[in-house]
């Protein structure tokens, strides 16, 4: 009786590592897809919280001034970090509230893509303000009615509004 001995298989064949190959390279190229779209998430988040910030900065600059809010249409802002190139706009827009004597103060901010397509980022804050003009007709009505006029030679301090 022979016996016959079969030699242990020592490597991988051909047909394994080429199956090793792919599952890794799908692998490889789910991976790259999620990494891309961490980066573009990443940015858009980044974008987004720059427009945040200009946008509130805009609308406490337009509160602090005492003029009349003026409506602009898209303008370009500087951004508030230095090394970012993203270009972003502004725009204001001024309607009427749904109560009389206020106006609806809006002011939106976008991060422009660069590609040309739609804003990477924006943000608006809407914000409902005392109507400056109403206080102007409310006033020239008090004066047209005698309120604003001293008589009977007492006068009023300008400061205060009190008759001394």
């Amino acid at each position: 009786m022979s016996r016959h001995h079969v030699p242990a298989r020592s490597g991988f064949s051909l047909l394994e590592i080429l199956l090793a190959l792919a599952i890794l390279g799908g692998t490889l190229a789910v991976l790259s897809q999620i990494v891309g779209l961490g980066g573009d998430a990443s940015r858009s988040a980044r974008e987004l919280a720059m427009a945040r910030l200009l946008c509130q900065s805009k609308l406490s600059e337009i509160l602090v001034s005492n003029l009349t809010p003026v409506a602009v249409v898209s303008t370009p802002l500087s951004g508030p970090d230095s090394d970012s190139d993203t270009q972003f706009n502004y725009a204001v827009e001024i309607g009427t509230a749904p109560m009389d004597g206020l106006l609806a103060l809006r002011v939106s901010v976008e991060a422009v893509n660069p590609d040309g397509g739609p804003a990477i980022a924006s943000y608006s804050i809407t914000r409902w303000i005392i109507d400056p003009l109403m206080g102007l007709e409310q006033a020239a009505a008090d004066q047209a009615a005698g309120f604003g006029t001293s008589g009977s030679g007492s006068s009023t301090s300008p400061a205060t509004g009190f008759t001394p």
